[in-house]
């Protein structure tokens, strides 16, 4: 809850003082209001709808949302979601952006000659 005063009692039989409590209570909710802002985090925020926010961190390096953008320094990249485009997208590319595997458009996943395979097939 963001304000926990409210609008005092109006008597409106005598306007001066019902528009000093009204301008009294404004200023509080300006305060109040300006202090949660300034104030926003985690803490504060119980729900994000993904469809009309998106989450980036400060290097614009990552993008949460519902298309997921993760890059590296050297021009790596994981992609998944509904793309700008509107098509559903899973790529994930390496050294300097080269396509090491993807889904295409019938849902296969294509790996290509970027990608080196290590297959651990533990002990037997």
């Amino acid at each position: 809850m963001i304000f926990t005063q409210s609008l005092q009692r109006i008597d409106a039989s005598n306007p001066q003082d019902a528009l000093k409590k009204m301008a009294n209570h404004i200023k509080y909710l300006q305060e109040q209001l300006e202090y949660t802002l300034l104030n926003l985090d985690s803490r504060n925020i119980n729900e994000i709808d993904i469809d009309k926010t998106t989450i980036t961190d400060s290097t614009g390096s990552t993008s949460l949302g519902s298309f997921i953008y993760i890059t590296g320094p050297n021009g790596e990249s994981f992609t998944v979601g509904k793309n700008p485009q509107g098509k559903f997208e899973f790529a994930v590319k390496g050294k300097d952006g080269k396509q090491a595997l993807y889904l295409n458009s019938s849902g296969e996943l294509i790996v290509t000659e970027h990608a080196n395979l290590t297959i651990d097939g533990g002990e037997w």
